[in-house]
């Protein structure tokens, strides 16, 4: 009923949220997370698959993890095409 209370939806709406009936609306979400101090990555926890990500990194070999790094860097590269580059991010200048 509080969390209802601070978000202001009826409580009754928030139990259907809560069971999957109601679809929870974005408005409502940034209050959710307001409430509980809480980013968006959080919520949905991005966070903590980025820190596992990062922890399974941490256990490989120097070589391993150059070559995971060679990789990441092949496939960003390949997203961004043979028109874009992350150089020169932020000057402003288009072609």
């Amino acid at each position: 009923m509080e969390l209802a209370e601070r978000i202001g939806i009826h409580q009754s709406d928030l139990s259907r949220m809560e069971q999957g009936e109601y679809k929870v609306g974005l408005d409502t979400l940034l209050k959710v997370l307001q409430t509980f101090d809480l980013s968006m990555g959080d919520f949905f926890e991005e966070g903590s698959r980025a820190q596992s990500v990062f922890d399974k990194l941490k256990t490989l070999s120097p070589a391993a993890q150059k070559e995971v790094e060679s990789f990441i860097e092949f496939k960003r590269a390949q997203e961004l095409g043979p028109w874009e580059s992350d150089e020169g991010e932020g000057e402003g200048g288009d072609v």
